[in-house]
């Protein structure tokens, strides 16, 4: 009897080890799908009223909704929203919401999450958002699915606004002073990710939202593994170890493209590159005041070779650039006239200084105004674009060679706007922006009440203030385009900023694991809307072990008769083995 069990065990142990396989395949097919999407840029906050950064309103996208989006030809369509209608004097709008939709903690969504959101994003004036609503005089709500916006004037840019909103039942218990500094730690959105965890300096991780009024989203979870520099993370896109990679570096286009199972995007965007002027006049400010002189940033713009630092620096992934509304907003962006366009030309760098009264008084090789003082500049760079650090070395080398000095210092995304806001400390900075479909908030980037907020340079124009405003309450579309046209001359004019280049947006995917991506705006990632993560979806059935389990399956089913001859086999084997030993016989030799 003890021989028969041993003789069943044996049976059953290579049995199990023969057919473990298939039950392990259906267990895997079950573990859920995770896109990794690196990234070199970590948000700054999870709330909308304190977040500047591209990558929060990344995640603001997926969280939160907002009553208005835009598909993917940039026109607006409901996303909370159902339908609305504006009156015949453009005053009053009125916003009919979706009925079913519930927060992430299952709380109802109703108007008074829009009206919560709406008022105090307003009466805050802070973050990226604020500037959106300017206009509003009051929200109504008749009931739980109707809102009444009115506005003092015709408000253009209405179908515009993607502010988040936000669930009053969890905010509403922030007393309004502390907004400034509460961190939204877990954030409850409506979106079609729910928020899991953000470890600092390493990763955020997101969850689908599986009831999502759009649709459960196919991507299971999303991670956003954070990455000290391009190159670390190129090289994870390349074994496998993430999915998809967001602002590749210019001179990794050609290597990347090459790799099997890549696709590489290298497109016109809405984002562009800076040198940001200080254009403080007060008299706290940290700037060199020099800087407050036209001459000298004019002089500055035809001495950089812009087409060179865009070969040279970003591999030639963009195209010279000349105002603050690039050239894909085309309903918007102003072709300056030829005595507005700088194009490089030292000579007239030269000349513009000489007449200025700037010229080198010792023989070092750098202009001093008439008391003396040198053209000496700090020139700050972020070290973890390699590109722009380059950019920064070339435009030193460039200004030097017309009599200007620049003191190159790189540091991080975090010190450089620290000292930004820190009473304008610094002189000249490279950065850049990326704009909203509407020109509204771009061009309040240079306002004088964004001083404090939006504003980097710390520049102040009356006209431009006035355009500013009137454009957003100009209904007439051929109107508002003048007056939009002519605010990019003002600047052109004065120089807050240089605009440096227009640039590609330079991003990779890989194309065994997921299936469906398609560019919005010329990229994946980082767009107007959020279309990838809701419709990509699984290149093969994934399994834990990344395994493609049709195949699996399919293999199983196929040789699941190899499995039953080779236990047969050795079973056949152990039974000769037995019968022989009764025999006498103990070696397979002898056999």
């Amino acid at each position: 009897m003890k021989k028969g069990i041993s003789f069943l065990c044996i049976i059953s142990i290579i049995l199990f080890m023969f057919f473990s396989p298939l039950v392990n395949n259906r267990a895997e097919a079950s573990s859920p799908s995770s896109l990794r999407v690196g990234w070199t840029t970590e948000p700054d906050s999870l709330s909308p009223f304190i977040s500047n950064r591209v990558s929060t309103f990344e995640l603001h996208l997926l969280i939160y909704d907002s009553l208005v989006a835009f598909d993917n030809h940039l026109k607006p369509e409901g996303r909370l929203a159902e339908s609305w209608n504006v009156s015949d004097d453009n005053l009053t709008w009125t916003f009919k919401l979706k009925k079913g939709v519930k927060w992430h903690d299952g709380v109802p969504f109703t108007s008074q999450d829009v009206k919560y959101s709406y008022e105090t994003l307003l009466k805050a004036e802070m973050g990226m958002y604020s500037d959106f609503l300017k206009g509003i005089t009051s929200i109504e709500t008749p009931d739980d699915y109707t809102v009444v916006i009115k506005t003092d004037k015709p408000k253009a840019n209405m179908l515009y606004v993607t502010a988040p909103i936000l669930p009053k039942h969890i905010w509403e218990k922030v007393k309004f002073d502390d907004l400034k500094t509460w961190p939204n730690e877990k954030p409850i959105g409506t979106g079609a990710f729910k928020f899991v965890e953000w470890k600092k300096g390493e990763y955020v991780k997101l969850e689908a939202n599986k009831d999502y009024f759009l649709g459960t989203p196919k991507v299971n979870e999303l991670i956003y593994p954070l990455y000290a520099n391009n190159d670390t993370m190129v090289q994870s896109l390349k074994i496998g170890e993430i999915d998809a990679a967001i602002n590749i570096n210019a001179n990794q286009v050609k290597l990347l493209g090459a790799e099997k199972n890549m696709k590489v995007l290298s497109n016109p965007t809405n984002s562009f590159t800076n040198i940001g002027i200080n254009s403080s006049k007060d008299k706290a400010s940290k700037g060199n005041p020099l800087l407050l002189n036209t001459s000298i940033k004019q002089a500055m713009e035809y001495a950089i070779d812009k087409q060179k630092i865009i070969d040279v620096a970003y591999s030639g992934q963009g195209k010279a650039g000349t105002t603050i509304v690039p050239t894909f907003l085309k309903d918007w962006h102003n072709e300056l006239s030829a005595d507005k366009v700088r194009s490089f030309d030292a000579n007239k760098a030269k000349a513009i200084l000489d007449d200025a009264g700037f010229k080198d008084q010792n023989g070092d090789g750098i202009r001093e105004d008439k008391n003396g003082k040198p053209l000496e500049f700090r020139l700050y760079t972020r070290s973890k674009s390699a590109e722009e650090v380059k950019a920064g070395q070339m435009v030193h080398s460039m200004l030097n060679d017309v009599g200007i000095e620049t003191k190159v210092e790189t540091m991080d995304d975090g010190v450089l706007g620290d000292k930004i806001a820190d009473k304008g400390n610094y002189d000249l900075f490279i950065w850049g922006w990326t704009t909203d479909i509407d020109p509204t908030t771009i061009l309040s980037i240079v306002s004088t009440d964004q001083i404090g907020n939006l504003s980097e340079t710390y520049y102040s124009n009356s006209k431009y203030d006035e355009l500013l405003a009137e454009q957003a309450t100009t209904i007439d579309f051929k109107k508002r385009q003048s007056m939009v046209y002519e605010m990019q001359d003002i600047l052109a004019e004065d120089l807050p900023y240089i605009i440096l280049m227009e640039e590609n947006a330079i991003q990779a995917v890989r194309t065994d694991k997921w299936k469906g991506w398609t560019p919005v705006q010329g990229a994946y990632f980082m767009t107007a809307n959020n279309y990838n993560y809701l419709h990509v979806e699984p290149a093969v059935k994934e399994t834990a072990s990344g395994k493609d389990t049709n195949k699996n399956n399919e293999n199983s089913s196929n040789s699941w008769w190899i499995y039953v001859a080779i236990a047969v086999a050795i079973i056949v084997l152990i039974l000769v083995v037995k019968a022989r030993k009764r025999n006498g016989i103990d070696r397979f030799d002898d056999m």
